[in-house]
């Protein structure tokens, strides 16, 4: 799995491993991301995406959401709850 945060959707993109994949970036880029790479489906209103093998998140915050998603989806749910009581944030944001 690779996982590109923020603006590291960018790297991801450059190498072609986001084509034909839905994508997240910070909304700071997503202009020139969109432009720069329209093989790749950006999605503008969502922290992170899942796109099977690849993970790319928003913003510097979205990028823990998106950290504790591949801890979920790594480690099982038990694994992400203890980090987030540790961190004292929510388990789970929706975008947008």
């Amino acid at each position: 799995m690779l996982v590109g945060l923020c603006l590291g959707a960018f790297v991801l993109a450059d190498a072609g491993l986001l084509d034909g994949r839905r994508a997240a970036t910070h909304w700071v880029g997503a202009g020139l991301f969109a432009q720069r790479f329209p093989q790749v489906k950006l999605e503008p209103d969502v922290l992170y995406v899942d796109a099977g093998p690849v993970v790319t998140s928003a913003g510097t915050a979205a990028g823990v959401d998106c950290c504790l998603h591949v801890v979920r989806r790594l480690c099982g749910a038990d694994a992400a709850a203890r980090i987030v009581r540790r961190m004292v944030v929510p388990p789970h944001r929706q975008g947008g």
